[in-house]
C-alpha cells in the first residue's frame, strides 16, 4: 500500500491539529488552565508568588484578582517593558516590581528584542517568532541571592515564562528547591525548546532530584505524570512541578 498519498497527507494534517487542540496547545491563561490553576490555590492562601518573565503584568493582574493577599514578585528585564510592567501594577501594594530577569548566575547578558511587548529572549528564536528587530543588554540574577537579600523563607509559586530561559532561571533557584523553600513550580514548555536544547527530560530530571512531581497543565485539570518520551512533543504551553510533601496541593490540582 502507497502511504504517500494526498488523502493520507490530509488525514495525517487532521491528526497532527487535532493532537495540539487535545494536547492544549493553547497560551491564553483564561482558557488553558492557568487561572484555572490560581482559582485553586486560592483555597491554600499563597504568601509569596514570583512572577519570572511579567512582561506589562497580565499574569500578575491575574494573580491579584484570585489570590489578592499573595505578595508578587514581578521580574522584567527589559526596561521599556519594565516601564509599562510598573504603570499598570503601581495601584496595588502587593505587587513588585524588579527591573532585572532570573538567570543561574548573576551577570548582563544581549537579549533580543521582538516587534510586540510579549516576546523577548537570550536565545535566537527567530525560526519561531517574528525576527529580532534589535537588541538591548539587561541584567540577570540567581533567585537563591533574591531570596536571601528579601528574607522570603518560603515561595508558593514560582512561575517561569522565560521565552526558553526557564530552566536556566530554575538553576538559579536550586538551593531553594533543594530546601523546599518553593512549593511549585510552573514552568513554559514548547517549540523554543528545540532551540534552546533543554528538553523535557531535563525539567523532570531536574525537579524530581529535588523531590518534586511533574504533570502538565490542562484547561481543567493538572494531569500529573512520569516522563515518557512521546511527551517530547514540544507542543507546551505549560507543565508544572509540586513537591511531594504537598500532598493536599497535588490532590486539588489534579481533581476537575
Amino acid at each position: 500500500m502507497n502511504s504517500h498519498n494526498n488523502a493520507l497527507k490530509a488525514l495525517a494534517g487532521f491528526g497532527r491539529s487535532l493532537n495540539r487542540l487535545y494536547e492544549n496547545r493553547n497560551h491564553n491563561p483564561l482558557s488553558n488552565g492557568e487561572v484555572t490553576i490560581l482559582k485553586k490555590i486560592a483555597e491554600f492562601k499563597p504568601g509569596v508568588i514570583i512572577d519570572g518573565g511579567a512582561n506589562i503584568g497580565g499574569y500578575a493582574h491575574l494573580v491579584n484578582t484570585y489570590c489578592p493577599n499573595a505578595a508578587v514578585y514581578c521580574f522584567e528585564p527589559v526596561v521599556k517593558t519594565f516601564n509599562k510592567l510598573t504603570a499598570n501594577l503601581k495601584s496595588n501594594n502587593k505587587n513588585t516590581t524588579i527591573n532585572k530577569g532570573l538567570y543561574n548566575q548573576n551577570c548582563s547578558k544581549t537579549i533580543n528584542i521582538f516587534p510586540c511587548d510579549e516576546h523577548a529572549s537570550i536565545y535566537d528564536i527567530d525560526s519561531t517568532l517574528q525576527t529580532s528587530t534589535g537588541s538591548v543588554v539587561i541584567e540577570l540574577m540567581k533567585g537563591d541571592d533574591f531570596l536571601f537579600q528579601q528574607d522570603i523563607k518560603s515561595v508558593f509559586l514560582l512561575k517561569l515564562d522565560l521565552e526558553g530561559a526557564e530552566y536556566d532561571a530554575l538553576q538559579g533557584f536550586q538551593n531553594s528547591l533543594k530546601n523546599g523553600i518553593i512549593k511549585f513550580v510552573q514552568f513554559e514548555y514548547g517549540y523554543i525548546n528545540i532551540t534552546t536544547k533543554r528538553l523535557l527530560i531535563d525539567y523532570y530530571t531536574l525537579l524530581e532530584s529535588y523531590g518534586y512531581i511533574l504533570g502538565k497543565v490542562f484547561p481543567k485539570i493538572v494531569e500529573f505524570r512520569k516522563y515518557e518520551f512521546k511527551y517530547e512533543d514540544f507542543i507546551g504551553p505549560n507543565f508544572i512541578a509540586v513537591h511531594k510533601g504537598e500532598i493536599a496541593l497535588i490532590k486539588s490540582l489534579a481533581s476537575r
